[in-house]
C-alpha cells in the first residue's frame, strides 16, 4: 500500500515529467526569459531538482501554462487551449473531417457511369453535410476566436508581450477555422501592435497593411472602425522609416474623409516636415493645435517644436517649454542637439531631459547625448567606443532604419574625436543602407547628421550639399551653419 511519502514522489514525478515535456517546446533560453528565473535555475529543475512553487507560478504567468494540467496533468498544457467554446468546437472539426473524407472516397470515375445520377445525388449530400458542419463550426469558432482577440489586445496594452504572444499562437490556430473576414481583420491588426510593442516596424507592417485594407474593403467608409486602422498604418509606416508612403495614405485618408480627420491632418502635416514642406506643415499645425481635444495636443506641441528648430525660429530652452515632459519629447530635441552638435544644447538636454520625467538614462538617446557631450568635453575617441559597447551590449532596433541612425551616431563621434577613417566606414555603412532600401527614409534630423558627415569626411559630397541647399531653399535656417562647410 502506498504511503503519503510514496505519493508525494509520484506527484513529484510525474510534475516534472511534465516540465520536461514543456522544455521540449521551449528551449531553457526562452523559459528563462519568459519566466525571469536564471538560465540555471532552469536547467536545474529541468534536470531534477524539485521546482519551488515561485516558479510554477511564473510558469503560468509567463508561457500560460494551464495550472492544472502542470500539477495535475488535467486540461490541456496551455491557458489558452482552455475555453467554453472548445468541446463544441473540436466534435464539429471532427464532423467536418468525416464529411470531407466521405466526399474524398468517392470515386469520380464513377461519374461517366450507368449509376452516375445516384453518385452525383450522393456527392450533393455530403458537400451539404459538408457546408452545413462549416458553419457550425465558424458558429463556435467565432466565440472563442473574439474572446482570444479581446484578451491579446488586454495584454497588448499592458504591454505583456509573453501572454500575448501565447494568445496569438492560440487566435491564429482558431482563425483557421473561421470565415470571419472583421475577426480575421482585427487579428491581424493585433498581431501588428504586438510587434509594435516587441519594436519590430518591419514585421508589423505587413500586418496593418492587410488589417486597414481589408476594414477599407469591408466597411466601405471610414467609419469607426476604419479611422483608428489608418491612423495605425500611418504610425507603422512612420516607426518603419517609410515616411513617403506614411504621408500619401494621410493625405489620402484626410481627402476620403472629406476634411473630418483632424488627428489624421496632424500626423500628415508632421511628415511635411520630414519631406522637405516645412512652411505647409507649420502653418497646418498652428491651424490645428487649437481644435485638437487636449488629450492630443501634446503631439501637436512635440512637431511644432521640432519645426520651429529645424526652421531656426525657436531656441532649444524655448522648444523645452512645450509639449510637457516624456521620452517623445526628448528623444527629439536630443536627435535636433546632434545634429545641430551644439555642445551647449546637449547639455541642456542631457541636465534636464534625463531621468524620471524625460528619457531613461540608458535609452540609445541619453547614451548618444552623454557620449557627444564627452568627445565635446574630452575630444578622444572613447566616446565613440563606448557608444559602440552600448549598442552591442543593449538589445535595439535592428531594421535597416535603426541600424542606419546608429552608424551615423558613430560616424559622428568618431569624427568628433578626431579618428577620420573609423568615420568614413561607419559613414559609408549608413550611405549602403540607405542605397539598399530605396523606400528607406529616417526622420530628418538623422538625415541631416548623416549629410554633416559626408561634408566632412568626403571630398565628393554633391549628394549631401545638393541636399543641403535644397533644405536650406525651403527654409530650414537650421542648416545655415551647413552651408559654408
Amino acid at each position: 500500500m502506498n504511503t503519503a511519502t510514496d505519493r508525494n514522489a509520484e506527484r513529484a514525478e510525474a510534475i516534472q515529467q511534465r516540465l520536461n515535456e514543456l522544455a521540449e517546446t521551449h528551449s531553457q533560453a526562452d523559459i528563462a526569459r519568459k519566466t525571469e528565473f536564471s538560465r540555471n535555475n532552469v536547467s536545474r529543475y529541468v534536470n531534477g531538482t524539485r521546482m519551488p512553487i515561485e516558479f510554477a507560478a511564473a510558469l503560468v504567468e509567463g508561457l500560460g501554462i494551464n495550472p492544472a494540467w502542470l500539477l495535475s496533468g488535467e486540461g490541456t498544457p496551455y491557458l489558452s487551449d482552455v475555453s467554453a467554446g472548445t468541446a463544441e468546437m473540436a466534435g464539429d472539426l471532427l464532423a467536418l473531417v468525416e464529411a470531407m473524407g466521405a466526399v474524398n472516397r468517392m470515386r469520380l470515375g464513377s461519374l461517366a457511369g450507368k449509376h452516375h445520377l445516384g453518385v452525383l445525388r450522393k456527392l450533393n449530400d455530403a458537400m451539404q453535410d459538408y457546408e452545413r458542419l462549416r458553419a457550425e463550426l465558424n458558429k463556435h469558432s467565432r466565440k472563442v476566436f473574439l474572446k482570444l482577440i479581446e484578451e491579446v489586445r488586454e495584454a497588448n496594452v499592458k504591454r505583456d508581450l509573453n501572454r500575448a504572444e501565447t494568445l496569438l499562437q492560440a487566435a491564429e490556430q482558431v482563425a483557421r477555422l473561421s470565415d470571419d473576414i472583421f475577426l480575421r481583420s482585427q487579428l491581424e491588426g493585433a498581431i501588428s501592435h504586438f510587434h509594435h510593442n516587441a519594436g519590430e516596424p518591419e514585421a508589423a507592417l505587413p500586418h496593418q497593411k492587410r488589417s486597414f485594407f481589408a476594414f477599407l474593403l469591408n466597411q466601405g467608409e471610414f467609419d469607426e472602425w476604419t479611422r483608428p486602422e489608418a491612423h495605425n498604418y500611418v504610425i507603422v509606416l512612420i516607426n518603419a522609416h517609410r515616411m513617403r508612403e506614411a504621408r500619401r495614405i494621410a493625405r489620402a485618408t484626410v481627402e476620403l474623409c472629406d476634411g473630418d480627420n483632424a488627428e489624421m491632418q496632424v500626423l500628415a502635416a508632421s511628415l511635411d516636415l520630414e519631406l522637405g514642406d516645412l512652411q505647409r506643415g507649420l502653418n497646418e499645425l498652428r491651424s490645428l493645435l487649437p481644435l485638437m481635444p487636449t488629450s492630443y495636443q501634446r503631439n501637436v506641441e512635440y512637431s511644432l517644436v521640432r519645426g520651429q528648430l529645424l526652421e531656426g525660429s525657436m531656441t532649444m530652452q524655448q522648444a523645452a517649454m512645450f509639449g510637457g515632459d516624456g521620452d517623445p519629447k526628448w528623444s527629439r530635441l536630443a536627435a535636433s542637439a546632434g545634429a545641430r552638435e551644439d555642445a551647449d544644447d546637449v547639455a541642456f538636454v542631457l541636465k534636464h531631459g534625463v531621468g524620471k520625467q524625460g528619457m531613461d538614462a540608458e535609452s540609445l538617446s541619453a547614451v548618444y547625448m552623454s557620449c557627444l557631450r564627452e568627445v565635446f568635453e574630452e575630444g578622444d575617441e572613447t566616446a565613440a567606443q563606448r557608444m559602440l559597447v552600448h549598442i552591442e551590449n543593449t538589445p535595439q532596433k535592428q531594421d535597416a532604419g535603426a541600424r542606419f541612425i546608429q552608424e551615423a551616431m558613430v560616424a559622428q563621434l568618431f569624427r568628433l574625436g578626431g579618428q577620420r577613417k573609423q568615420a568614413q566606414k561607419h559613414a559609408q555603412n549608413a550611405q549602403a543602407l540607405l542605397d539598399e532600401n530605396p523606400d528607406l527614409l529616417p526622420r530628418i534630423e538623422f538625415r541631416i547628421l548623416h549629410a554633416r558627415n559626408a561634408l566632412s569626411l568626403f571630398k565628393d559630397s554633391t549628394a549631401a550639399r545638393a541636399f543641403v541647399d535644397d533644405l536650406l531653399a525651403r527654409g530650414y535656417h537650421a542648416l545655415r551653419e551647413l552651408a559654408v562647410e
